[in-house]
């Protein structure tokens, strides 16, 4: 069968250092939601040290790191604040990054903590954003330039340039790990654009996300506290001196419990190719079918599906494609999921079962959780950025108020 195909076209997933970036123009102004970059901070460290001193999956070679208290600023594509993104060092080798909400009514302070992120020049792609506009739009004037999540996980800088004439203003997107401009228009489940993970947390209103931040911000008070009581200073690095000090405290070490499957992360090998990247990352796991398909024999639909030739490589696969490769190549049941729970999460993984956890226009493949200090996290694999050969880097991902729009069950 023969049809056309808009499936996901995928953006590549780029990863910060902590590095100066060209000062925004027009940048939000602060409100009373308004979280400052120290209260970020420390929001960031005492995570870190909870996390640590628990002994939570992935943190493991985390002792002696530590956090660059200058972070990067990332807007939404609505023009409000939307995270700080603090860089992790450890012996001078960027580890990680964590990223704090810059907005109380986002709900609990840290949003996601990335894994051997891949670093980018952000200077560099801010420059490109503003030459783009200007040679766009000549005789337009340049109002802002911002480094913006533009189709989460995926950064890249936005700039607004406005008509001299007319008046009207025209957004400018360029990805920060491959400098090339991205097509300003709204992103739906199978075709790729941008949209604002502000509005999407938002949805379902901001009084329990302010509650979960008040939260949240007690916790990181007490274990900044209990650090204070046993002489640590949680902004500096994490010895295992003082790790020692601290992992007695039951208010700092929490209380963890997860589980992480063995599935090391594929890079996906073309922009459409999250999909199949998925798909193989779970085809080594069952070890079926046999010999493992390419991800080009994936895409191709391995008999399942045909394309329209004008659809080949620009196109992605849907949920849908999931569910039939689950059915006919696994001899399981795929089903596909809007709404979402944690404990259902928590029972797919202590069952080892992986899924499939889609945001608007990509992919990527739950692995595992992480339920500590009163919040689940999902431990996933991300196989952006594109030709990536990471194994085990990854995403730790609070669920509160998370972005996903489809989780895929196989049963």
């Amino acid at each position: 069968m023969k049809r056309n195909r808009i499936g996901i076209s995928i953006l590549v997933l780029v990863m910060l250092i902590g590095m100066a970036l060209i000062p925004a123009a027009g940048a939000q102004k602060e409100d009373n939601y308004s979280v400052t970059a120290e209260e970020a901070f420390k929001h960031a460290n005492a995570n870190m040290i909870s996390f640590i001193a628990a002994n939570t999956p992935g943190f493991e070679n985390w002792t002696g790191a530590s956090i660059n208290p200058k972070p990067i600023e990332l807007y939404d594509i609505n023009g409000k604040k939307l995270f700080y993104q603090f860089s992790v060092y450890k012996e001078n080798k960027l580890t990680g990054t964590i990223d704090v909400c810059a907005d109380k009514t986002l709900g609990p302070s840290i949003y996601d903590i990335k894994f051997d992120p891949k670093p980018y020049k952000s200077a560099e792609v801010m420059k490109k954003s503003i030459e783009i506009a200007k040679s766009e739009y000549s005789d337009g004037k340049i109002k802002s330039t911002n480094l913006v999540v533009y189709s989460y996980p995926s950064i890249g800088a936005m700039t607004i340039v406005k008509d001299k004439t007319t008046g009207v203003e025209h957004r400018i997107f360029v990805d920060a790990y491959t400098l090339e401009e991205v097509e300003d228009k709204p992103a739906t489940e199978t075709e790729p654009g941008v949209w604002s993970m502000y509005d999407q947390i938002l949805k379902s209103g901001k009084e329990n996300n302010l509650k979960e931040w008040q939260k949240s911000d007690e916790l990181a008070k007490s274990t900044e506290q209990a650090a204070t009581n046993k002489g640590v200073n949680i902004n500096a690095a994490v010895t295992e001196e003082n790790i020692k000090k601290l992992s007695s405290d039951a208010i700092v070490l929490g209380s963890f419990t997860g589980k992480i499957l063995d599935i090391n992360g594929i890079g996906q090998e073309r922009d459409v190719f999250c999909g199949p990247a998925c798909i193989r990352m779970v085809c080594k796991y069952y070890n079926k079918p046999t010999p493992i398909p390419t991800q080009d024999q994936i895409y191709r639909g391995d008999g399942l599906w045909s394309w329209n030739p004008a659809s080949i490589y620009t196109s992605g696969l849907s949920a849908g494609d999931i569910v039939k490769w689950a059915t006919y190549r696994w001899g399981k049941t795929g089903t596909i999921a809007t709404s979402f729970s944690n404990s259902v999460a928590i029972s797919e993984i202590e069952n080892n079962r992986p899924f499939f956890s889609m945001i608007p226009g990509h992919f990527r493949l739950c692995r595992g959780y992480i339920a500590q200090n009163g919040y689940t996290y999902l431990r996933l694999n991300d196989p952006l950025p594109v030709g990536s050969t990471y194994g085990n880097a990854g995403l730790l991902e609070r669920t509160y108020g998370s972005s996903e729009s489809t989780r895929i069950y196989v049963r």
